[in-house]
């Protein structure tokens, strides 16, 4: 697991629940390490034991707090980068969704050993779309999830995600786009204010 993700999980723990139970989690890993490297390669076995102890800490299913975090790392100002990456994708949802199967590519440019599974589109009618996500962990499934909500709250459009057939070969999202311009969306402008 790359530490830039154990990271971002850190910052949406400690942004959402304060920074004492973070460090109590990190202190029950008991895998010496007192602070995650944003640039380090760890354990994917650690990275699932974080996980399910914080679920266990927060008692929350560990499905619930990924997709809480999928949201974290489009509506929090911690994560502002990542919707910043996210809304270069496209002037509305249906030109975004079409800009993620560019998206690992985009990551590898930022993050050239941060591998991303590769996502393909599918409209199966108007304002229907199945996103594929072979090769993809169970634990990707919800946290795209949440990322795409808070994008389509950022768009202010309406849709409907459900997952369909994830599984350890991959993941799968159906989604019903609603309505595209359900309310006015975030404000988004190209050119960070700089000073």
């Amino acid at each position: 697991m790359h530490g830039l993700i154990i990271c971002a999980f850190e910052s949406f723990v400690r942004n959402t629940y304060g920074d004492a139970p973070w460090l109590r989690l990190v202190e029950r890993l008991d895998a010496g390490i007192e602070q995650f490297e944003p640039m380090f390669h760890y354990d994917d076995g650690l990275a699932a034991r974080l996980l399910t102890q914080t679920a266990l800490w927060l008692e929350k299913p560990a499905e619930a707090l990924l997709e809480d975090f999928g949201i974290f790392l489009v509506a929090h100002p911690a994560s502002e980068r990542v919707r910043r990456l996210l809304r270069f994708g496209g002037v509305d949802y249906e030109g975004f969704l079409a800009s993620l199967e560019d998206l690992s590519g985009r990551v590898r440019l930022a993050v050239p050993d941060l591998i991303l599974p590769d996502i393909v589109l599918e409209e199966h009618g108007p304002g229907e779309y199945l996103l594929q996500c072979d090769g993809a962990p169970p634990e990707f499934a919800p946290v795209l999830t949440g990322l795409l909500r808070a994008m389509a709250d950022d768009y202010g459009a309406l849709v409907l995600i459900e997952q369909v057939g994830a599984d350890d070969n991959g993941a799968g999202l159906m989604l019903r786009l609603l309505e595209a311009a359900f309310t006015e969306g975030r404000g988004f402008v190209l050119a960070q204010r700089t000073g």
